[in-house]
């Protein structure tokens, strides 16, 4: 399963012991998960009791999905900024 710290939790990765967020935490060094989570086992009791207490939540498949056509979004994007340049140059 892929699993992330709930947005502004702050939660210690019990094999590295590194503090892991959601997002990037002034003032404190944090590892900050991807918005697809991290692959963690499907029976690792610590991620199962985070996630019970709601300090982490399972990412779904459907999420994963989502940001891959986020990144197609961004590559239309790209290529509109490439044909302003083109236009600006001509």
């Amino acid at each position: 399963m892929f699993v992330k710290p709930a947005p502004g939790v702050l939660l210690r990765d019990p094999v590295t012991k590194q503090l892991l967020s959601d997002s990037p935490v002034e003032g404190l060094k944090t590892t900050v998960v991807p918005a697809e989570g991290m692959k963690v086992s499907d029976f690792d009791k610590y991620w199962l009791r985070r996630i019970h207490d709601r300090d982490a939540v399972k990412v779904s498949d459907v999420s994963v999905a989502q940001p891959a056509s986020i990144t197609s979004n961004a590559g239309t994007a790209q290529s509109g900024s490439a044909g302003e340049a083109e236009t600006g140059a001509n």
